[in-house]
């Protein structure tokens, strides 16, 4: 029986007990999966979106090691900016001189952008297996 999408659940019942069903078998038809209408996920949908067909236990592993290179990497970061900032602090307060300073400030931001650099494949990489569908 095709019945258009617009009509109500009462008049499809309606339909069919003009064909001839009886209420025991339109009850039976409802209480069937194969009667309800499958609803189609929505492609805004996260959990859609990253569900990359890979196990609970590999997606905990993953996140974890994500988790541990954000934090390495971050760490590191403030490390040497804050090297930056004590170094300039100290150079402007007449502690350091400049022939020792400014190479060292240069070298902090550096070593700042080097782990940035370095860190930036492991990120990728890491941001395939969440997005990526495989």
């Amino acid at each position: 029986m095709s019945t258009p999408p617009t009509m109500s659940l009462t008049a499809k019942i309606n339909a069919l007990r003009d064909k001839g069903f009886l209420d025991d078998e339109i009850d039976q038809l409802l209480a069937s999966p194969a009667s309800s209408e499958s609803v189609k996920a929505s492609p805004f949908n996260m959990a859609e979106m990253v569900n990359n067909g890979s196990s609970i236990e590999e997606w905990n592993k993953q996140v974890d090691e994500t988790e541990k290179l954000y934090i390495n990497t971050e760490a590191f970061s403030v490390l040497f900016i804050g090297a930056f900032i004590i170094i300039g602090i100290l150079f402007l307060r007449g502690f350091i001189e400049f022939n020792i300073a400014i190479p060292s400030m240069i070298i902090s931001l550096v070593f700042a952008f080097l782990v940035q650099v370095f860190s930036a494949p492991k990120y990728r990489e890491k941001i395939k297996f969440f997005v990526k569908k495989r």
